[in-house]
């Protein structure tokens, strides 16, 4: 696993912490998810 330090826009901060609530989710997993799912987008 590798540690990667990101700046995320306050907007875009509150917005997802909104967002991983709902789901029930942390940050880390709801970054690591959204990750994962661009880049089986780009294989299609």
């Amino acid at each position: 696993m590798v540690n990667i330090n990101i700046q995320i826009p306050d907007e875009l901060h509150k917005k997802a912490k909104i967002k991983c609530a709902i789901d029930e989710t942390t940050l880390k997993d709801f970054i690591i998810n959204s990750i994962k799912d661009k880049l089986e987008d780009n294989k299609k």
